[in-house]
């Protein structure tokens, strides 16, 4: 039942906003953007997305809980084993990661954050670790 919300529902809304994400991209390519323009936004970006910031331990805890509560959903409400949910719960929350940091990027002054991504990543892995054991 729960594969079947997976592809129902998750995975066409994984590829709508993918596919806003590159028209965005195709969209700026295309504009009339001046390399100093497009400079000044890395520029920005690089000093405004900090390793250490609230913002990386929201993502690390936000990730880390999805996975958990995802986890705890699928083995025991819909009796799934603790090994056959670990990948579906972990794939939730990095969707979860990763459709917020495409909806970051369609923001005016927003972009995406390959910082978050890592801070998502470590959340998961320290979710996989606690359900292992």
């Amino acid at each position: 039942m729960f594969n079947r919300f997976l592809f129902i529902i998750i995975v066409p809304s994984l590829a709508l906003n993918a596919q806003n994400y590159f028209t965005n991209i195709q969209e700026i390519n295309n504009s009339a953007v001046s390399s100093e323009r497009l400079s000044d936004m890395k520029n920005k970006a690089e000093r405004v997305d900090k390793w250490f910031a609230i913002d990386k331990l929201q993502h690390f805890s936000y990730s880390c809980l999805i996975s958990l509560g995802c986890q705890y959903v699928l083995v025991n409400k819909q009796n799934n084993t603790e090994a056959e949910s670990l990948p579906i719960s972990s794939a939730l929350s990095f969707s979860a990661g990763l459709l917020k940091e495409l909806d970051d990027n369609r923001k005016e002054n927003g972009f995406f954050s390959w910082k978050d991504m890592v801070a998502n990543a470590a959340g998961i892995a320290v979710a996989a670790v606690i359900i292992s054991n």
